[in-house]
C-alpha cells in the first residue's frame, strides 16, 4: 500500500495527527487521543510503522521493567489537511451532471473492486469485503448470505442524488465476489440513504 492511502482510514489518520506536531506519544497516549481501543491502535500503528510512516523508540527507562514504547512521525512526511470530503463532494456533483446509467455506476463499481481487491485469486470473502469496501468509505460486514453497509457516505457525498454512490458500491461488491473467485452474487438490495445503511442479500450462482 502507497504510503499516503495508509491514511485512507480514519484511525489511521487521527493517529497521523495527532503525531504530526512532533512530540512522541505512546500507545496509551494515543489511544486516549483518538478515542480508539488500545489493541486497535496497535493495529493501525503496525500498519503506520510497515508504510514508513510512524517510527518506533523506547523512553529514558524508569526503574524496573521493559522501557515504553514511543511512537514518533516519519520525518519527510506531510499529513493531508482534511479528509478529501469535499473532493467527493465535487466530484459526485459532477457525475450527477453527466447522469449515468446505473449499469455504468455498476461497472465502475466493479472494476474498482477487482482493483482495490489485488491480483485475481481465491480470497476469503468474508475477510476480503470489508477490507475492500473500508478503502473506500464503508464499514461492512457479512453475515450468511448478507452483507451490511454501515455508515454509508452516500448522504454526506451525495445528498440530492444517493444513489450514485449506493450503485457504485453495490458495484464494488460484485467486482470483490468475481475477483475472489466466489459463486456468491447479488440477489437483492435495499438502500436506506437516511440511517446510512446499504443491505444486500446474496446467493450461490447457479452453474
Amino acid at each position: 500500500m502507497l504510503p499516503w492511502k495508509t491514511l485512507s482510514h480514519p484511525v489511521r489518520l487521527k493517529l497521523a495527527r495527532c503525531l504530526a506536531g512532533g512530540a512522541p506519544a505512546s500507545l496509551e497516549e494515543l489511544a486516549r487521543a483518538s478515542g480508539a481501543h488500545v489493541n486497535t491502535v496497535r493495529a493501525h500503528l503496525a500498519t503506520l510503522e510497515q508504510a514508513g510512516l510512524v517510527t518506533r523508540g523506547t523512553a529514558a527507562p524508569e526503574g524496573r521493567g521493559r522501557p515504553e514504547a514511543r511512537f514518533r512521525w516519519a520525518e519527510g512526511w506531510s499529513v493531508p489537511a482534511a479528509d478529501f470530503l469535499g473532493l467527493a463532494e465535487l466530484l459526485a456533483a459532477a457525475l450527477a451532471r453527466a447522469r449515468p446509467s446505473p449499469a455504468v455506476l455498476r461497472a465502475v463499481g466493479q472494476e474498482w473492486g477487482r482493483y482495490l481487491l489485488g491480483r485475481p485469486g481465491a480470497y476469503e470473502v468474508k475477510r476480503a469485503l470489508p477490507r475492500v469496501l473500508r478503502r473506500v468509505g464503508f464499514h461492512a460486514r457479512l453475515s450468511g448470505l448478507r452483507v451490511t453497509l454501515r455508515e454509508c457516505p452516500c448522504s454526506a457525498v451525495s445528498p440530492d442524488r444517493p444513489e450514485i454512490v449506493c450503485e457504485t458500491a453495490t458495484g464494488v461488491v460484485e467486482g470483490v465476489l468475481s475477483g475472489a473467485g466466489s459463486r456468491l452474487e447479488i440477489r437483492g438490495r435495499r438502500h436506506e440513504p437516511g440511517k446510512r445503511r446499504c443491505c444486500l442479500t446474496l446467493r450461490k450462482r447457479r452453474t
